[in-house]
This record gives structure tokens, C-alpha cells and sequence, in this order.
């Protein structure tokens, strides 16, 4: 089974029950509390009553519409999910709406009480039907319309059919209708107004209740398209879509918390068991590989960059991938922070947002090594300026021969430490302080105190140790947040190139 579960209808029989258990065991909460609020309109509102339900692209209509139809089954609905996508390539919606209201109330009379008495009221609509041929060689597709005809000389095919099925709707236990009529967004545009039209004109009928989900945007392309009227930022009383719809309502934007729990359905530990067992992420609730703070980082980036649903799904399907096969242990939040925007239009204005204090924060019109972030001013000299100037001091310290005490002088101290390399965690200074320390207390202790200061300088020698004790600890606390080390500035770009194209992945090298 693969991973598309959008539509559940097109799921093996095994995973159709689960759904029939609970329509939406694999949603969260905000999708099943909208469900219910919207099963309620349908209980109270006046029917016919035609209901745009409106989300962006890749937003799940389908994903929802499916399980919806489920949900109300398991009411006691009567619901009829119709796909206008799949089925426009009959030239008459009206064809295949009754086609697929034929099948399902046919379906409905196996088992229910009534069955007798309402076969013969749809003999004639199964006559409609069987007028459909389709033959599919060399790609052609026919309708008999002189055989639609002649199976209804007699009655207005139109009338005949409203009113048996207004009979039928009569019958069921609601004594309401629910027809979802799925992906219109999807078809071509003089189809998707054709059914529109064919609902308004031939569906309008006590007990019917239509819910249409789709992007607006796509239907105003639709009338641009065809009569050339731009119904965008018209005011409500003057859009064309009026005398379509009685009512609107917009399917729910994700929160942070609703991206989590899509991530969480695809960044499982099975499809990550390469990067596991190969300790590029690891299994820790802190560390900057975790294998948590992957999920995590990829629902809070995918959130603030506005990603479809639909694009979170890929976009976790390629970052598995992409995590399966890295080279080095894995710095989770930039790697999600850029494939969440990988899509986004870079220009000199762009800034990914990162948090100031992240290694690879760069901001706007900065050249990348001059760049000001949180990083570079943890390891600023002058943090912990005032404890080292007690350097000085030490420098200055002979011996009872009136040479200097082994060691660099603070001003060569300064020099190394300022000429380090832009951005390195400067391990190698510190190293160099710890070594000159020792030096200074090993002279000190073998020094003649009437030929130096040594007091003075003992008296400043735990206020510089413990500074050093402390720069320290603040490098490894931000090593273990963020994996930063001497290379991130060339890491940041190693990530960026594999972002814009995955197959470099397979060529970079630690």
C-alpha cells in the first residue's frame, strides 16, 4: 500500500474497515471537530442547499471530503461521494451524476425494507445510464443520445428524473441527500461550469443537500477563461459564484501541532532506520541530531512557511531520504529549515528564519563571514574581556633573575585570539589559555616573592579561570544545541547545494 491516502475509497478492503471504524482515526483534532460543526448544517439547515467548501491546493478536500462521507455514513447518512474529475470525460455532468446516483441507490436497495417498492421508480434512470457507451479503442468515447431519447418519447427525461429522485429522498430514513462533489477544481474549465450549471438547474431539489469542495481561485480562472469576467475582488453581493452557492465554509488551516502529527505519520522510525543505525540521527531528546527534534523542526518550519499539506507529505518523504543517505550526523534544524523552504524565492531581501542565535543565521545584505548572529557574539573577546585583562598582570611577572615568566604576554595572548578564524569555537585558544595558566602557576610556585607580584596575581588567577570555566561551558552548551563546530560556515553551504538539488547528496563528502 503506498502512501497516498487521500482518498480512502480507493484503499484495499482491510484498510476501507478502518475507516469504517473511525472515519478519522488518522486526523487530528481541529479536522474532527470541523466534521462535527459541519455534519450539525447539514442536520439543521433547509434544503436544497448547495454549500462551497472552500481550502487551497494541496490543503487535503480530498482527504477530508473521503473521510467526511465515511463519518456521515457512520450518522446515518445517506451520502453519494462523487469525483467530477474522474468522470468528465462524459460530455453531460447530468449524465454522470445519474449514473452515480443510479448505482448507489441501486446498491441501497439490497438491503433495504423498501426495496420492492422503489425499484420500478428508477427503471427509467438506469435507461439513462445504459444510453452511455463508451469504447475505448483508439481513445474514443461515445454517447447515444438518439437512444437517451427514445427511452423517454413520453416524459421530459429532466422532470422525470427530479421527481423520482425527490420520491427516493423522501423514503430514506434523514430524508436528506448528501452528494460531495469532489475535484471540480481539477477539471477543465467549461466542464467545471457545466456542473456547476447542472446542480443549480437539475439538482435543486427538496431533501438534496451538495457540498462542493474546491479552490475558488480555480473557479475564477474558469470564468476569466470563458466569458471573460474577472470575479476577483468582487463583493459578495456581486460574485458570480452567488447563484451557485448558498453558503461558504473554509476548511481549517494546520496549526504547528497538525503538521506534527502529519510529520509524525511519515518520518517514522522504520523509514528512518538507515540514519538511525548509522548514528546520523540519534536517538536523545537533546541532542542537535535527535531524531525528535527532526520531527519537530520539520512541523515548525513546514508551519511557518505555509506548506500544503500535500507538500509536507512529499517534502517528509524526501527528507528521509535525504537523512538516510547524509554524510556526517545530522544538523536537524537547518537541514528543516531549508527543505521547508526550499520553494520560497531567494533574493537579497530573504532571510531563513532561523533563530538569531542559530549557527547559519545570516542577515539581510551581509556578506556570509561578517555576518552578525548570535553565534559570533557568544565568542566575542569582550564577553569576558574584564577577567582576561588580568592577563596583563601575568605577563608582566619575572622571575628572581628579572626574566619574564614562561608564557605569551597578554597582548600576544590578544593577537592570537583575535587572529583566530572568523567563526571557529576557538577550542584551540582556550586550550592555549589553559597551558599558558599552568605555566604561570607552575613559575609562581617556584618564584621568590620579594622579586614579583605574585600576590596580586594569585588574587586574579580563579576570576580568569573561572571565566575561561565559563566561555566554555557556553561553547559546549551551543556545540550540543546546534552541532556548530569550526566548519559550519562551509557545512551551511554543503546544506544549501543539497537542498536545491538532491543528487548532490551523493557526491559531497565530510
Amino acid at each position: 500500500m503506498g502512501l497516498d491516502k487521500a482518498n480512502i475509497f480507493k484503499l484495499d478492503d482491510e484498510e476501507q474497515a478502518r475507516y469504517r471504524k473511525d472515519p478519522f482515526f488518522d486526523c487530528f483534532e481541529s479536522t474532527k471537530n470541523f466534521a462535527k460543526a459541519l455534519m450539525q448544517d447539514i442536520e439543521t439547515k433547509e434544503t436544497p442547499h448547495s454549500l462551497l467548501l472552500f481550502a487551497d491546493y494541496g490543503m487535503g478536500k480530498t482527504f477530508f471530503s473521503t473521510r467526511f462521507t465515511q463519518y456521515l455514513r457512520k450518522n446515518h447518512y445517506d451520502v453519494i461521494y462523487f469525483s467530477v474529475w474522474e468522470n468528465d470525460y462524459m460530455n453531460e455532468p447530468f449524465l454522470a451524476f445519474s449514473k452515480v446516483i443510479v448505482n448507489y441507490i441501486n446498491n441501497k436497495f439490497q438491503f433495504e425494507k423498501y426495496k420492492d417498492s422503489m425499484k420500478n421508480l428508477f427503471d427509467g434512470i438506469e435507461k439513462v445510464v445504459s444510453s452511455i457507451s463508451l469504447s475505448f479503442f483508439g481513445g474514443a468515447i461515445s454517447i447515444s443520445a438518439k437512444e437517451l431519447l427514445d427511452n423517454f418519447k413520453e416524459t421530459d427525461p429532466i422532470v422525470n428524473f427530479r421527481k423520482q429522485l425527490t420520491s427516493f429522498i423522501q423514503k430514506i430514513p434523514k430524508q436528506k441527500l448528501v452528494i460531495i462533489v469532489d475535484e471540480l477544481d481539477r477539471c477543465r474549465p467549461d466542464y467545471a461550469m457545466k456542473t456547476l450549471e447542472c446542480i443549480k438547474h437539475f439538482f435543486d431539489i427538496e431533501g438534496l443537500f451538495v457540498i462542493i469542495p474546491t479552490n475558488t481561485n480555480a473557479l475564477n480562472d474558469c470564468i476569466k477563461s470563458l466569458y471573460g469576467i474577472d470575479n476577483c475582488g468582487r463583493k459578495s453581493k456581486e460574485n458570480y459564484f452567488q447563484k451557485f452557492f448558498n453558503d461558504e465554509r473554509t476548511i481549517k488551516k494546520p496549526t504547528q501541532e497538525d503538521y506534527l502529527f502529519i510529520v509524525n505519520q511519515y518520518l517514522t522510525k522504520k523509514r528512518l532506520k538507515e540514519a538511525l543505525d548509522k548514528k546520523l540521527l540519534s536517538n536523545g531528546q537533546e541532542r542537535y541530531d535527535s531524531y525528535e527534534k527532526l520531527k519537530h523542526y520539520f512541523a515548525q518550519y513546514s508551519h511557518s512557511a505555509g506548506l500544503t499539506v500535500r507538500e509536507v507529505k512529499d517534502f517528509s518523504i524526501e527528507l528521509a531520504r535525504i537523512c538516510n543517505n547524509f554524510y556526517e550526523p545530522i544538523r536537524t534544524e537547518w537541514l528543516c529549515c531549508l527543505m521547508a523552504n526550499r520553494n520560497k524565492e531567494k533574493n537579497d531581501n530573504y532571510m531563513y528564519p532561523v533563530p538569531r542565535e542559530n549557527c547559519f543565521y545570516k542577515e539581510r545584505y551581509k556578506t556570509l563571514n561578517d555576518t552578525p548572529n548570535g553565534r559570533n557574539d557568544l565568542f566575542k573577546l569582550n564577553n569576558y574581556y574584564s577577567e582576561l585583562r588580568n592577563i596583563k598582570q601575568i605577563g608582566y611577572i619575572r622571575d628572581d633573575h628579572g626574566c619574564p615568566i614562561e608564557g605569551r604576554s597578554y597582548y600576544t595572548f590578544i593577537n592570537a585570539y583575535v587572529n583566530t578564524t572568523q567563526g571557529n569555537l576557538h577550542f584551540n585558544v582556550y586550550q592555549d589559555i589553559f597551558n599558558h595558566l599552568e605555566k604561570v602557576q607552575n613559575a609562581l610556585d617556584n618564584v621568590k616573592a620579594e622579586y614579583s607580584n605574585c600576590s596580586a596575581v594569585m588574587v586574579n588567577f580563579d576570576i580568569i579561570q573561572n571565566a575561561i570555566d565559563s566561555q566554555i561551558n557556553a561553547t559546549n552548551n551551543y556545540q550540543n544545541n546546534y552541532g556548530s563546530d569550526d566548519n559550519d560556515y562551509d557545512r551551511r553551504e554543503k546544506y544549501i547545494k543539497i537542498i536545491e538539488n538532491l543528487e548532490q547528496l551523493y557526491s559531497i563528502h565530510q
